[in-house]
């Protein structure tokens, strides 16, 4: 017979959740997988069908060690992990058993057939873990099936579904990463100019203010002040005609030749942008150019201790480090955001975070291929809760008033909502779906110190005096 299958040896029904959840996955990804939960029918003879499922499809063991399948009265997993060390030996498979820890059991009370294994710990992070089994996987030539696997798959997924209700009908409020836009600018601005167009056009660029060629005019939400004054002596600019927005943005204009529509809406959209980014300059964060645009980073000593106050969405207070360092690494990490903007029924900003790394807390290194690979390392088991925590920090150093983000345009202004917006759904997953992401997704600071070091990332600390405040 051909051995062809991960078998799956595990305290039922103790660890059945966590076998359901790495089964299904690796189903999907082309495995054939054996665990009792699911293959032992009604009537069928119990340890017959585990012994030659083991002795003689098993071509690999996943050892799921938890506090119950250490324990020894626990003697249907012992039996298993015998017959497995056995067949290792007869199969001169030294990397036979694949031991992966699931809880808080000390690596020092493993089975003896294990207890020299090196065992991939699942108890912290369960996507980053997985990630790490598929590569062992894979090293092992453990063979995978190209083929269509759905109806596998969907015995697996039918088996964990089965065992709860994945949606409720209740209401649940969903945290959005968009911005609201709480007040645009009420009209665009058009203006002549006289002189050179090339060095029109270079004084307004290199000055930074926000501004669209357009024929032999220059739209720009600024003023004429505000614009006058980056231009040469013998370079001026004449108003034109001041258009509302809502008119330029339907492309409808009367006192002077404007885009269509589209090209109205996307002018408008790219030269809000510009605002904003221009506004995050002057808070003090730099400029890093990326492949997909500019994203715009704390630099080291910005903000004290580098380290941004802000309340979490259940309302409680905690900070969020924004710079820190990788000792493993040798570099600063910064937390970096990325401008989208869109124009629509209801206009918002979208900061997208990214990560850059320097040298010495100040510079951005600009060479990708000597941060990409650092990148990926060190932001994998960053969960959309986290990613979300920084976003809301983010929001928090620029609010200025308390509630609102003012951005100055010269004369006019654009107003952002402080806080992220929330949605209201009328139905909520159920709390089984914690299944599929750890229930706490932890921080760099917490999962990465196990295996690099206490002071490798730093990353978020609650405040002393609400240490139990922090999200």
């Amino acid at each position: 017979m051909i051995r062809d299958t991960v078998f799956i040896s595990h305290a039922t029904p103790d660890d059945n959740m966590f076998v359901r959840w790495l089964g299904a996955r690796l189903s999907g990804h082309g495995y054939r997988v054996w665990a009792d939960l699911f293959e032992l029918k009604g009537g069928t003879p119990f340890w017959v069908t585990i012994e030659e499922a083991l002795r003689q499809r098993a071509i690999k063991v996943i050892f799921v060690v938890s506090r119950q399948s250490v324990d020894p009265a626990r003697s249907g997993v012992r039996n298993e992990l015998s017959v497995a060390d056995a067949l290792k030996k007869s199969l001169r498979d030294p990397d036979f058993i694949i031991p992966v820890r699931v809880d808080d059991v000390p690596f020092g009370e493993f089975p003896i057939q294990v207890h020299q294994l090196n065992a991939i710990d699942f108890s912290r992070d369960w996507g980053a873990r997985f990630i790490e089994l598929l590569d062992t996987l894979e090293a092992a030539n453990v063979p995978r099936n190209q083929n269509d696997r759905t109806a596998e798959f969907e015995a697996w997924r039918d088996g964990f579904t089965s065992k709860a209700v994945f949606v409720e009908e209740a209401e649940e409020r969903v945290l959005t990463n968009w911005l609201p836009i709480a007040a645009l600018p009420s009209s665009v601005n058009f203006y002549e100019y006289a002189g050179s167009e090339d060095v029109i056009r270079k004084a307004l660029q290199g000055a930074g203010l926000p501004h669209r060629p357009f024929h032999r005019l220059i739209i720009s939400f600024l003023d004429l002040a505000s614009l006058q004054s980056s231009m040469p002596p013998s370079n001026t600019l004449l108003f034109r005609a001041q258009v509302p927005l809502a008119d330029f943005l339907s492309g409808k204009t009367a006192a002077v030749t404007s885009p269509r529509a589209a090209d109205a809406r996307n002018i408008a959209t790219h030269l809000l942008r510009e605002h904003v980014e221009s506004h995050l300059v002057s808070r003090g964060l730099k400029r890093y150019e990326t492949s997909s645009g500019a994203a715009y980073y704390f630099p080291k000593g910005l903000v004290t201790n580098d380290k941004v106050a802000y309340l979490a969405a259940s309302g409680k207070a905690a900070r969020k480090n924004v710079v820190g360092r990788s000792e493993r690494h040798k570099v600063f990490w910064h937390l970096a955001m990325k401008v989208n903007l869109t124009l629509g029924e209801t206009p918002f900003v979208r900061f997208k975070p990214y990560i850059c790394f320097s040298e010495e807390g100040l510079a951005a290194i600009a060479d990708a291929k000597k941060t990409s690979a650092i990148r990926r390392r060190f932001c994998m088991n960053w969960w959309n809760k986290h990613w979300r925590q920084l976003q809301q920090a983010f929001c928090a150093f620029l609010v200025a008033d308390g509630q609102n983000i003012p951005i100055s345009l010269g004369a006019q202004g654009l107003v952002l909502n402080g806080s992220l917006l929330e949605l209201p759904a009328a139905r909520r997953m159920s709390d089984d779906l914690a299944l599929l992401e750890p229930e706490d997704a932890e921080d760099p600071a917490e999962s990465e110190i196990d295996e690099y070091g206490d002071d490798d990332f730093l990353l978020e600390e609650a405040d002393e005096d609400a240490s139990e405040a922090a999200e």
